[in-house]
């Protein structure tokens, strides 16, 4: 009898356990929606100081200062899973890339595209 009670808990605890992670589970994608700053760049990356801005619909604006010199792109991403897939059109030429989200909150996010290369993030607006 003891060992039916203790299994009725333990299947309680597990259902509770589960349910508890589903909700915490987070939606990057609008976790994403705002405008960010870079804190922190690993070299090859953006230049700190850029600001990048996604929008509910998909879009996305970039703005800053590289070499002295303002640069600014617009382009669209989607969001899967903890990852995002950007396009820009710069110049004559559409790049587009993979970029992985390994950490998101309200104010801050680092990012690591396939070379391991990282970008740190603080939330503007």
């Amino acid at each position: 009898m003891n060992a039916m009670k203790l299994l009725a808990v333990g299947a309680v605890v597990c259902l509770l356990g589960s349910g508890v992670r589903a909700e915490d589970k987070v939606v990057y994608a609008m976790m994403l929606v705002g405008k960010w700053e870079v804190a922190k760049a690993d070299e090859g990356t953006v230049p700190v100081g850029t600001t990048i801005e996604f929008t509910k619909d998909g879009k996305m604006k970039i703005g800053g200062k590289k070499d002295d010199k303002e640069m600014s792109f617009e382009g669209t991403y989607t969001v899967k899973d903890n990852t995002f897939t950007f396009k820009l059109k710069i110049g004559e030429d559409e790049q587009s890339q993979t970029i992985t989200i390994t950490k998101i909150s309200k104010t801050e996010a680092s990012t690591e595209n396939k070379e391991g290369k990282k970008v740190e993030l603080k939330k503007k607006s």
